[in-house]
């Protein structure tokens, strides 16, 4: 008999080692209800892969150098990163020639384990000697990970109840994952294939599954599934980005697709209910509540599903619902639960945001006025106002005007509506809100663009430049509006940098005929518009977007890749010396070499940071510690008087190493709240730091300076567009 013990207390964990005789039924159709693996013994290798992934992150054990050399794990073994983890931290050894991954783990290894991993000595365990060669079973092995965490020997673990859709032993599309109702998670296949349409409970962390609990249900019901076919003994229904088919002998009338609740065990359809109440019309907003063009706005469910089915299926949450776009929306007890997007949106329409005075997306009152008059439309009410006439709303006089929580603004003819002075072409929408409205101006894409491609690039760079820059700010546009980011403000985008700046006073003829002669054409690669990304200045070499943005599983497409910009070779930017020479030097090869920010510089001493860096004391050292292909810095270490830090991330290290004056390529000093690019190397001269970057901007995709300077070669848009971003081509659409 052996005990788990926590300090002098007794803990309610009392076990034997299992004998080893009995094993689970594996050739059980659907994993039955009860807890998982009691008579099943874990073998060494599985218990250092749970162990693994509880003491360290997934990031941390796929960075670990490869130590681990035993005859009886190949490297390319699933479980060979995590026996490496176990081994480089001298957790478990093996026999010096295997590491015996397929023995059961005993209890006397057990016991070293927990002794290993909690060197405080917090958890202890009493051992009877007749015990210690019999196997821990994968059960028992879960608690004393369980107890393990209790302990806080390591934290972020945690009992989750998720339903299984689909396992990578049964798919091999998601090889290495399973798939939940909840997501994808991270488990090295260990998850059976008769664990599919079970409810499990899991022991994970992050998105990683470390072990099974047990079958909570064998019979899990799937709320607010999608339904595509009823008919002919099967039922086809979509459900957490995963379809199925189930065998039934219901056949239901009514015309699919329909959102239900369906009821299954195995590969069998038990029972279906479908959700009957709907509302068919405009969607606005969706936050708290969800918001029709009518005015008329309901409770939202905090699990709210949405399907969208005009291009295949896709589900996904309320960022799924286009700004503007119809829908069908389905209720229950007087919330919406769910959305079906059947109709495809307007490609040519897109709604703005439009930021106010104070900052942000909220204004506190707006004044409209039209030099044509306009019309005020709350619900199906309409008030006409005469040209010149200003209209103010502010919470005094909402009452009077609003029906609902939105009113809508249309100029007659074709005059502009001014907003707070500023003339924008096409609907205003004002939507109240906590602490205001927002503002969003709904208007056709090119109007949109007229506004966009010279606040973005000066008319100076010429046609050319012009027209790269229409055409890369339409094909991003496509993009953001489908990420629809501002849904819950009433809009596809705003128009500030947090997208593309859009100023309706910087429409000019040269940004007109640069969105005219471009058309409808739009940047594609193997069939698909591309997220054009763009920015000011490259140091003479841009960045992969994989590399800036590396958040979640996103990748660097080819056409988003690190390049060379210009003739120049690129160094070796693993040796800091090489970074340093590099941004120390004016490249004569270099598109960019001329411009200001082509090359910037500044000085700091050791206490110029202390106000911008979490309580570190004076800075005492600086150091990259990480680059990107394109050299652009993606982590730093900062070692200060009290404690050091690690900072990552683009945004992280360009506003936290806030430079104040910085004295650019012309010669000019200009003020930086931070850092003007990611592209940069730290020199360390008596007590002061001295940085060299390059470039202004996130570096990924088209340079605006270095398209301005391909134009004036002679090279034209299409030409740019293909310089700039690998593999795409300029097409209409």
């Amino acid at each position: 008999m052996k005990k788990i013990i926590f300090s002098a207390v007794t803990a309610a964990l009392i076990f034997c080692g299992c004998g080893g005789n009995k094993t689970e039924d594996a050739a059980a159709e659907t994993a039955q209800a009860g807890i998982y693996g009691e008579a099943l013994p874990i073998t060494r290798g599985e218990a250092g892969r749970m162990l693994a992934l509880c003491l360290y992150d997934y990031g941390e054990i796929i960075s670990l150098e490869n130590k681990a050399d035993f005859a009886d794990v190949s490297r390319e073994d699933k479980l060979y990163k995590y026996i490496n983890a176990v081994y480089s931290f001298g957790l478990m050894v093996g026999d010096g020639v295997n590491f015996r991954s397929g023995d059961y783990l005993t209890v006397g290894e057990a016991e070293a384990l927990i002794a290993a991993s909690d060197s405080s000595g917090r958890l202890k365990i009493e051992t009877e000697e007749n015990t210690l060669e019999n196997p821990i079973s994968y059960y028992m092995w879960l608690q004393i990970l369980e107890k393990l965490g209790e302990a806080e020997v390591f934290r972020g673990v945690e009992k989750r109840e998720m339903t299984v859709l689909m396992t990578g032993e049964g798919a091999e599309e998601i090889e290495g994952y399973v798939l939940c109702s909840e997501g994808l998670y991270k488990s090295d296949d260990f998850v059976p294939e008769k664990f599919e349409n079970t409810v499990s409970e899991f022991l994970v962390k992050d998105s990683s599954l470390i072990g099974i609990c047990s079958v909570v249900s064998d019979s899990p019901v799937f709320e607010r599934c999608l339904v595509t076919d009823c008919s002919k003994g099967e039922a086809v229904i979509f459900y957490g980005g995963c379809k199925k088919t189930y065998k039934t002998e219901t056949e239901i009338s009514s015309k699919t697709p329909f959102i239900a609740d369906a009821a299954v065990k195995g590969d069998r359809l038990l029972n279906i209910e479908r959700y009957t109440t709907e509302k068919y019309g405009r969607v606005i907003a969706v936050g708290e509540n969800i918001l029709f063009d009518d005015g008329y706005s309901y409770a939202v469910d905090d699990n709210m599903a949405v399907y969208s089915v005009y291009e295949g299926i896709k589900s996904g949450g309320s960022e799924a619902i286009i700004s503007g776009s119809y829908a069908r929306v389905i209720f229950k007890d007087n919330t919406a639960v769910c959305v079906l997007c059947e109709d495809e949106p307007e490609a040519d329409i897109i709604r703005v945001a439009l930021s106010s005075s104070e900052g942000g997306l909220i204004h506190k009152s707006v004044e409209i006025s039209s030099e044509q008059g306009f019309t005020l439309k709350s619900g199906e009410n309409e008030t006409e106002y005469m040209g010149g006439q200003i209209l103010n709303i502010n919470p005094e006089n909402q009452g009077s005007l609003f029906k609902g929580k939105k009113i809508s603004l249309i100029s007659r003819g074709e005059g502009k509506i001014y907003v707070n002075g500023t003339g924008y072409e096409g609907r205003i929408d004002i939507i109240s809100c906590e602490g205001g409205y927002n503002v969003v101006c709904e208007m056709d894409l090119n109007n949109y663009l007229y506004g966009v491609v010279c606040a973005e690039m000066p008319p100076s760079y010429g046609e050319e430049a012009l027209k790269a820059q229409a055409l890369a700010a339409r094909s991003y546009a496509y993009n953001q509006r489908l990420g629809n980011k501002r849904i819950a403000s009433g809009a596809n985008i705003d128009d500030t940098t947090a997208f593309q700046v859009y100023d309706p006073n910087s429409v000019c003829d040269d940004a007109i005929k640069a969105v005219g002669e471009t058309g409808e054409e739009m940047i594609v690669y193997e069939g698909k518009v591309i997220n054009a990304c763009f920015y000011s200045t490259s140091c003479g070499i841009g960045a992969n977007s994989g590399e800036v943005w590396p958040e979640g599983t996103y990748k660097t497409p080819e056409y988003l890749s690190s390049r060379v910009i210009g003739d120049i070779k690129a160094p070796d930017f693993s040796d800091e010396e090489e970074a340093l020479k590099f941004f120390k030097t004016v490249y004569e090869g270099s598109y960019e070499a001329d411009c200001p920010y082509y090359r910037w510089s500044f000085r700091a001493d050791k206490s110029s940071f202390k106000a911008d860096i979490k309580n570190i004391g004076n800075i005492e050292r600086i150091s990259v510690t990480k680059r990107g292909e394109g050299g652009n810095v993606t982590e730093v270490l900062i070692e200060g008087e009290e404690k050091d830090i690690v900072v990552q991330g683009e945004s992280n290290i360009r506003s936290l190493l806030s430079p104040g004056d910085v004295k650019l390529n012309d010669g000019t000093v200009k003020e930086f709240q931070s850092l003007p690019s990611c592209f940069f190397a730290v020199e360390e001269v008596s007590g002061e730091f001295y940085f060299y970057g390059g470039g202004y901007g996130h570096g990924v995709g088209m340079s605006q300076n270095g398209a301005e300077a391909l134009a004036a070669q002679g090279m034209d848009y299409k030409k740019i567009i293909e310089y700039f971003y690998k593999g795409a081509a300029v097409e209409k659409l």
